[in-house]
């Protein structure tokens, strides 16, 4: 048992590597506010990557508390941010645009990539599409004060029992997200954001965006970014039959998990809002099964067994969808998998 749920924490770590409104199990209204709804998300989008704004705020996810600063500016060039911890190990990451920095002094460091979705927020959030009315209702359900700001709360309604939704404090003033909700369909928060202090200016200092722990003794690694497609057609055999409507696969590859000695196949899939990862290898000899259902806060795990390979199902997503994606995965190729 020990196994398995070590073996959870580190696949958990790997997909995690961001009254009417004081009840944590409010209903959601029954009102028809989905343009007015829409229109504040429209409004929040632009201000998240448009205003220059510095501030601090709490996410709690599962067990786990983290207190962080934010710093971020926009300027004729593009995007900046700088984000960093203020509790446990020292960390900060530094957004320029396309490209991210993450600095850990601690271990003396430095990690270049490509930019990841801001893991507080979800993506889907601030690019809003025609498709995510398909399986989200949008409404405005009432209005509160948080942050010491006066704020309207949005609400995201899942259309079915496959994922999450949010309740969304926006500053009446600047749209900006002052607090966020991942509830399950109680209305329970699953996962929480949020501001304790926020400070809007026309111009963040340019010193506000600069590390304050980078030296000349760190090392220095680059992350090999990949494209959409190059994720998508790197391993042809295994596929999902079964997939909550809306999600589409947007990455597929192979890597080894720390201390595993098998590789592992890693599929993504998203719909927008909410992602679930699927893991599948071929189990050692010594490597206990992992079957049912296990869960660390809002991430809900699946494990099973298809032809001799350990498939994992993980995301921010209730136990109905990896249990549906789990019992769905087969493979199709007709070349010999690995023994």
């Amino acid at each position: 048992m020990k196994r398995n749920v070590d073996k959870i924490i580190k696949l958990l770590a790997f997909f995690i590597v961001a009254g009417v409104l004081s009840n944590p199990l409010l209903a959601w209204a029954e009102h028809p506010t989905a343009d007015e709804a829409r229109e504040w998300l429209g409004k929040m989008s632009s201000a998240i990557k448009n205003l220059d704004y510095e501030g601090t705020f709490v996410y709690v996810h599962g067990s786990t508390l983290e207190a962080l600063s934010i710093v971020h500016s926009r300027t004729a060039v593009g995007e900046s941010e700088r984000l960093f911890s203020l509790v446990g190990a020292a960390r900060e990451i530094l957004r320029e645009d396309d490209l991210l920095t993450c600095i850990l002094p601690d271990n003396e460091v430095v990690v270049v990539e490509k930019t990841r979705p801001r893991k507080y927020l979800p993506p889907g959030l601030l690019e809003l599409n025609q498709r995510l009315s398909e399986y989200y209702d949008f409404r405005v359900i009432g209005s509160d004060r948080m942050t010491g700001r006066p704020a309207t709360v949005i609400g995201v309604i899942p259309l079915d029992p496959y994922r999450y939704g949010y309740r969304l404090w926006l500053d009446n003033e600047t749209a900006l997200l002052l607090k966020s909700d991942m509830v399950n369909d109680e209305g329970k928060a699953l996962e929480q954001l949020m501001f304790t202090s926020l400070k809007v200016m026309d111009r963040v200092p340019e010193e506000h965006l600069k590390p304050v722990s980078l030296d000349d003794g760190f090392k220095w690694y680059r992350g090999e970014g990949m494209t959409d497609e190059h994720m998508a057609t790197h391993i042809a055999g295994w596929k999902v039959k079964h997939l909550p409507g809306g999600f589409r696969m947007i990455a597929n590859s192979e890597h080894n998990l720390a201390m595993g000695r098998q590789p592992v196949e890693h599929l993504v899939y998203t719909d927008g809002l909410s992602s679930v990862s699927v893991f599948i290898e071929k189990p050692g000899a010594k490597t206990d099964e992992m079957k049912g259902v296990s869960y660390m806060g809002a991430v809900n795990a699946y494990g099973t067994i298809v032809d001799g390979y350990q498939v994992t199902v993980v995301g921010e997503v209730p136990e109905a969808a990896v249990m549906m994606i789990g019992d769905s995965v087969y493979y199709t190729d007709t070349r010999q998998k690995a023994p």
